[in-house]
């Protein structure tokens, strides 16, 4: 069945992938990057965006800002 009735009609494809980038960085240190490069510009624009996010995270946790899961949400909750 098919759910396009329950679409936003403005975001018909809402979080669908259109590029991706893959770093890969092997044990003896070399790299090898795949994906959507072919547009210098916009390779670049989604790296840069890729690092402010890596930042965000990393000052949130600096921040002291950590999810804390309480212990009755946990597995070992028996």
């Amino acid at each position: 069945m098919s759910d396009n009735y329950s679409r936003d009609p403005d975001d018909l494809y809402g979080e669908t992938k259109v590029a991706v980038i893959e770093v890969s960085v092997r044990k003896n240190g070399s790299m090898s990057v795949i994906g959507a490069i072919n547009d210098l510009a916009y390779a670049l624009a989604m790296l840069d965006n890729a690092k402010d996010a890596v930042r965000r995270h990393h000052s949130r946790i600096d921040a002291g800002q950590r999810i804390i899961t309480p212990f009755e949400d946990t597995p070992l909750n028996v």
